[in-house]
C-alpha cells in the first residue's frame, strides 16, 4: 500500500475522529510508513510501554489535538 493511500484513508478517519489507533499485529514493520506520513494538525505517537504518559497527554495536556497512535503488536484486551 502506498503512502498516499494510507494518508488519504487516515485523513478521512480524522474527519470523524480525534484519536486513531494503528496496530501492526503481524509486526510487518509499518514504522517507516508511520514516520513518513505528513498529516497536518495530527500528532503522531509511537506507543511502546508509555501508555500512561500518552493517555495523560491526550486527555489532559492536549484535549483538542488529533492523535495517530501506532502500536507494534496485537490489540490488547
Amino acid at each position: 500500500m502506498s503512502i498516499a493511500k494510507i494518508q488519504n484513508a487516515l485523513a478521512r478517519e480524522f474527519e470523524r475522529k480525534r484519536v486513531v489507533f494503528w496496530y501492526d499485529p503481524e509486526l510487518i514493520g509499518w514504522q517507516q510508513e508511520f514516520e513518513a506520513l505528513d498529516l497536518p494538525g495530527v500528532t503522531k505517537v509511537s506507543v511502546q510501554n508509555n501508555e500512561f504518559g500518552v493517555k495523560h497527554r491526550i486527555i489532559r495536556e492536549a484535549p483538542e489535538q488529533k492523535f495517530l497512535l501506532y502500536f507494534r503488536g496485537q490489540v490488547q484486551q
